[in-house]
């Protein structure tokens, strides 16, 4: 499985869609919420951490669903993080800090964001 892969997999075992940030939306039509989006960045041993910068998506009145969500993400990564398989090794993901951030939309009040905070070690060949 590839790096590609291996994220997408881990960023969609959270029961709602994941897409990644620059191919999520068909024609001018968004996906329903809620979703995840995520950044690809990819590295290898030895080149040190890099930042991923997910986002969960809810459109609601209430922070509740997206706080459940969030804090499922972080148990899924929890305190030593977790270590992905991938094609050549694996992909350590760690949670930043801060972890997350909580955000809303200028277009539209009832959007609800979650801005994460992701290091990533590729402990990869290539």
């Amino acid at each position: 499985m590839t790096k590609f892969q291996a994220l997408y997999r881990f960023f969609s075992s959270f029961g709602i869609p994941a897409y990644e940030e620059n191919a999520f939306y068909a024609g001018n039509v968004a996906p329903e919420f809620p979703y995840i989006t995520y950044n690809i960045s990819t590295s290898a041993f030895q080149d040190g951490e890099i930042t991923l910068n997910p986002s969960l998506w809810y459109r609601s009145t209430s922070w509740r669903e997206p706080e459940e969500k969030a804090t499922e993400i972080s148990a899924a990564i929890s305190m030593g993080g977790i270590q992905i398989p991938c094609d050549d090794g694996c992909i350590w993901l760690k949670r930043g800090n801060p972890f997350y951030l909580s955000m809303g939309d200028e277009s539209d009040k009832f959007i609800k964001r979650i801005y994460f905070n992701i290091t990533a070690e590729f402990l990869t060949v290539n």
